[in-house]
């Protein structure tokens, strides 16, 4: 029987197709379908009306950095959902005269047919991000008066975002952080300390804060193994003494980040779960013929 396919971006669709989209997904991870942010863009594939496969594309990057995140990807048909995937990467490469570099986030790691799927089209392992529970301890260290941990504000954005984006390649998203993404994230309730010692930046960490629970989404060290030690214990009475209430952080961390991870589990972090895999793929552009 012969399907008719239609490869469509989400505002084109009317608002009963458009919402058929959350059919692909698990109950509450559907992307956002209505009043998607300007640089949000949810792409699909249909046959007729059904929805058969979607994946959504972050472009906030990519007139200052030639970056598109893409994530949120599920599929009914593997084979519409491939097509899907490099009709993506052929239309944006028309659409610009640079290399485009593409960075895909998959959280559901077990699922090895998507994995495949991605590596059919071209994508390949970047880095794998593992959260770390960490214990707060009291051990309070002669050394530590030598640290400080700063709550940065707004007003003193640009030492922390260009501290993290000399070594954003190495964090859990892997693209750099922008002026507007910062206040984006602090209207959120987010998080953004310096770390220093004896008043010299070291390191710069993201944090949530929830209900008995503390969220280190980013954390980056600019320093030898011995010094992210001393820095990791620092944390530990830090936040035990800040957050009485909660008795562990949950830190992300990527396997290209290897002093941090060695210096957590010495300090007895245990690692939960692996919580997702990176993909990247770089495209060069398509030339328009006449």
């Amino acid at each position: 029987m012969k399907r008719a396919l239609r490869f469509v971006e989400c505002r084109q669709l009317p608002l009963h197709e458009r919402t058929s989209i959350q059919s692909l997904y698990p109950f509450s991870q559907a992307p956002l379908l209505l009043s998607l942010p300007s640089h949000h863009h949810v792409y699909v594939a249909l046959n007729e009306h059904t929805p058969l496969a979607s994946v959504v594309a972050n472009d906030e990057h990519l007139e200052e950095f030639q970056i598109i995140q893409l994530s949120k990807s599920a599929y009914d048909d593997r084979h519409v959902f491939r097509g899907l995937l490099d009709r993506i990467l052929y239309e944006r490469s028309r659409e610009t005269k640079h290399m485009i570099t593409y960075y895909l986030y998959e959280n559901d790691y077990h699922n090895q047919d998507k994995l495949r799927i991605y590596e059919a089209s071209g994508f390949q392992k970047y880095h794998q991000t593992t959260t770390y529970h960490l214990p707060l301890l009291p051990c309070e260290k002669g050394s530590h008066t030598y640290w400080t941990l700063d709550l940065i504000d707004y007003s003193r954005r640009n030492e922390w975002i260009e501290f993290r984006n000399t070594s954003y390649y190495v964090l859990p998203e892997a693209v750099p952080m922008t002026d507007q993404q910062f206040m984006n994230e602090m209207r959120q309730h987010t998080l953004f300390y310096m770390l220093r010692w004896c008043h010299r930046p070291i390191g710069i960490m993201k944090v949530k804060l929830r209900m008995y629970h503390v969220f280190v989404q980013e954390i980056h060290l600019e320093c030898d193994e011995p010094f992210v030690r001393e820095a990791i214990s620092f944390l530990q009475q830090k936040f035990f003494y800040k957050l009485r209430y909660i008795e562990e952080a949950h830190i992300s961390t990527t396997n290209l980040q290897t002093d941090l991870t060695f210096a957590l589990q010495k300090h007895g972090a245990q690692a939960s779960s692996v919580s997702g895999l990176t993909y990247t793929q770089q495209v060069p552009p398509t030339p328009l013929y006449s």
